[in-house]
């Protein structure tokens, strides 16, 4: 899905930054072998060859095998994704809806890189070794994403996400892949994890009472942030104006009468 067709936005932040893009995903770590080494037998009897060759054929699995004959073992990240899978079949998706959610889970993969998935892998990985949230979420509109819980709780509050959408807990379907590992997530605490300096300010923003509207532009290396404030009174809207370190103000007119808005600027590191 192009990006400027998306309803639903997720801030891009400081902690997937660092911890998927600058690292994880060009780490030759042993958890992403773990995850890929195909040792692995399916015994659902839901998965049978008829199937699995069903799905072969809507890309919804890779078949990696040779000639395309003999018995598939699967990885950890296949099982947790055919998990998936199953889910948004009970949820009523057909295989060309999935094949559409794939592709966006899809987007960092490379034949380079270990992991199949690295999107999927280090939500795995997040799940696994923190007791962090983490949901795979497809809107109406076939738009899907791998989140943390408290990323939906951000975007919904400052109304980012205009859809409903379906939910997978990929904590609870770890756990299932994981017997002998005990997976929990922490459903209660998760939201006083620490915040980007980014989603800070968002929220200072949106609980301030007098600012109409918040405009979020990447510059550079830097988000930049106005705050608008928009008022009747010109000597008011000067006297706001005098207070600020950074900001304009713009004179609007409509049926002979002006409207003030005073914007206020702030510069944030990424």
């Amino acid at each position: 899905m192009e990006k400027e067709k998306r309803k639903n936005l997720f801030f891009a932040n400081d902690w997937f930054d660092i911890n998927f893009l600058a690292n994880f995903i060009h780490s030759d770590s042993k958890i992403k072998k773990t995850f890929n080494e195909k040792n692995n037998k399916i015994g659902d009897e839901r998965l049978s060859s008829r199937v699995l060759n069903h799905w072969y054929e809507a890309g919804i699995i890779n078949d990696d095998r040779p000639n395309g004959k003999g018995w598939k073992k699967f990885s950890f990240s296949e099982i947790v994704w055919i998990s998936i899978v199953f889910k948004l079949r009970g949820f009523g998706l057909d295989l060309k809806k999935i094949k559409q959610v794939k592709d966006q889970i899809d987007k960092y993969n490379s034949p380079e890189n270990i992991s199949k998935c690295p999107l999927l892998d280090f939500y795995m990985f997040i799940a696994m070794f923190t007791s962090t949230p983490v949901k795979l979420i497809v809107f109406e509109s076939g738009q899907a994403d791998i989140v943390r819980q408290i990323d939906i709780d951000v975007a919904n509050e400052i109304g980012c996400i205009t859809e409903d959408f379906i939910s997978i807990d990929i904590n609870k379907l770890m756990n299932k892949a994981f017997a002998e590992k005990e997976i929990k997530a922490d459903y209660l605490s998760y939201n006083k994890a620490p915040k980007s300096d980014l989603i800070e300010q968002i929220e200072n923003s949106i609980s301030t009472k007098d600012i109409k509207s918040i405009t979020i532009k990447v510059k550079d290396k830097n988000y930049v942030i106005d705050e608008s404030f928009i008022m009747n009174d010109r000597v008011k809207a000067n006297a706001l104006l005098s207070l600020l370190k950074f900001g304009e103000l713009v004179e609007n007119k409509s049926s002979g009468k002006s409207t003030f808005t005073v914007t206020r600027k702030k510069k944030i590191n990424k």
